[in-house]
């Protein structure tokens, strides 16, 4: 039976902040909450898709109130009236009306599919393709901190079932200290804990980047991930090249057009896609089939979002052979959360259940409480 219409009657726009276990601590900042905008279509009938945008000023180039007010203003007024079964076509018309503004467009992106998924009551991993494995693995992250403080908590997390940890540094003022860093944590949790070093454009030059790189080696870090200023693809690949570590591109790379140029400069072993830099899952997927025909590995990553943008992530890497990693720890960071997808969690595997859509159970009143404001926009 054909799925009949789903056209957009209303949008919800909700401006949210949700608060962390503890703060979150990298190479450019510290975070005690996270500032998220929500969406949820409606069509006329009562079906329902719900989205989340998680900008992040420096890597995405949008503001939590800049988004809100975009998608308040300028992008969900235009969503009325369409069809969402044609997710192409929508986005398109996203773009005609916006140029750069990814973390919006991803929240219109996440709820279109979860109403499509939802209408056809299937779990979007089937209609992105089905499943490309039967679970998923994380890491635990942790903060960038003294180095001592640093390896009691990556113990921690290896004690509670995580096989690797994910270590932020970047001290951009003493970037050998980061080498100390991860030095006291491998001394901490013996050799066969796998190691990711994320620099988060911290060490930001290629020549600094070698210097920390080369001193941390002896600590057999599994990747080293953006060592340098994001726009420097070019000193991305020096690094490679000069160091022999594995590297991981991140900030450096938004999506296809990035991915191309990393693809022809040999900059990277491997990618950080995340749903907020593309634009959402359309352009993720994009992004990694350049990935894969270069033979290089994708990961989705997050900004530390909310179970809906999470379980987005997870459902697109669970559709994807070339997708081997995923840090969707959002829901093991937040204090309170508006959804119910850590339950899937059982560290260090997640699991995705068969429910419909995105698979999370939305608890509305946990998002009245903890939103700054809710806009009905409706023809």
């Amino acid at each position: 039976m054909a799925l009949p219409p789903l056209r957009i009657a209303a949008v919800d726009v909700i401006p949210i902040r949700l608060p962390l276990i503890e703060p979150f601590i990298i190479a450019y900042g510290a975070q005690v909450d996270i500032p998220s905008i929500l969406i949820r279509l409606r069509t006329a009938d009562g079906a329902i898709g719900w989205g989340e945008a998680t900008p992040d000023q420096i890597v995405t180039g949008e503001t939590w109130s800049s988004v809100a007010a975009m998608l308040r203003d300028d992008l969900c007024p235009h969503l009325i009236g369409l069809d969402a079964r044609d997710r192409e076509d929508v986005l398109r018309r996203m773009d005609e009306l916006v140029g750069e503004a990814p973390a919006a467009k991803a929240a219109i992106d996440i709820a279109l599919h979860d109403l499509v998924a939802r209408a056809l009551d299937v779990p979007l991993w089937v209609l992105l393709g089905g499943r490309a494995r039967p679970h998923l693995e994380i890491s635990r992250v942790v903060s960038m901190l003294d180095p001592e403080v640093m390896a009691r908590k990556a113990s921690e997390h290896v004690a509670l079932g995580f096989s690797t940890v994910k270590l932020k540094v970047g001290d951009g003022q003493r970037p050998l200290f980061d080498a100390q860093r991860v030095a006291a944590v491998r001394e901490a949790v013996g050799p066969d804990i796998a190691i990711k070093v994320d620099v988060n454009q911290g060490w930001r030059t290629a020549g600094v980047a070698i210097q920390a790189i080369r001193a941390m080696l002896p600590s057999a870090p599994r990747y080293i991930e953006q060592p340098v200023a994001a726009w420097d693809i070019e000193g991305l690949a020096d690094v490679r090249r000069s160091t022999g570590a594995t590297i991981m591109i991140d900030e450096g790379c938004h999506g296809p057009r990035e991915m191309q140029r990393v693809v022809a400069l040999r900059a990277a072993d491997l990618v950080n896609i995340k749903l907020m830099k593309t634009g959402g899952i359309l352009a993720a997927m994009r992004t990694n089939a350049i990935a894969e025909t270069a033979g290089i590995t994708a990961q989705i990553g997050t900004m530390v979002e909310s179970s809906i943008a999470s379980a987005a992530g997870l459902h697109t890497a669970l559709a994807c052979h070339n997708i081997e990693t995923v840090e969707m720890g959002g829901p093991l960071m937040i204090a309170e959360d508006i959804g119910d997808l850590r339950s899937c969690y059982d560290p260090p595997r997640i699991t995705l259940t068969d429910r419909p859509g995105l698979g999370v159970e939305i608890d509305e009143s946990a998002v009245r409480r903890l939103s700054t404001d809710w806009w009905e926009i409706t023809a």
